[in-house]
């Protein structure tokens, strides 16, 4: 589930401040199971349908197409044409998107 090439940095003895750097994790377009990088719960993700560029153009096809039934909204109402952001939970962090390329 992780990204093959995560960079952490070592923390500093002399610094109070604590940084790392982390990729986003490579998620699909269902809730998945993993263990967040940040709370270190095992957790399912908690998916978030978010509007992208491909719902857009699906409506815009439906509009042209069949304006006289107002088949452009459906797009924004199935979640098959949305991008799905993952977010954690418990701590509430993002963890990663899935975003829609392709109609079918």
């Amino acid at each position: 589930m992780f990204v093959e090439n995560n960079s952490y940095r070592p923390i500093e003895q002399g610094s109070n401040a604590v940084s790392i750097d982390m990729d986003l994790l490579q998620v699909g377009s269902e809730p998945v199971g993993l263990r967040c990088p940040y709370c270190q719960e095992d957790v399912m993700t908690r998916a978030n349908y978010v509007r992208g560029r491909l719902t857009h153009l699906v409506a815009a096809v439906l509009a042209i197409f069949c304006w006289a039934l107002c088949c452009c909204l459906v797009p924004y109402a199935v979640k098959r044409w949305k991008n799905v952001e993952h977010y954690c939970p418990r701590c509430h962090r993002f963890l990663g998107v899935y975003t829609r390329s392709s109609i079918i």
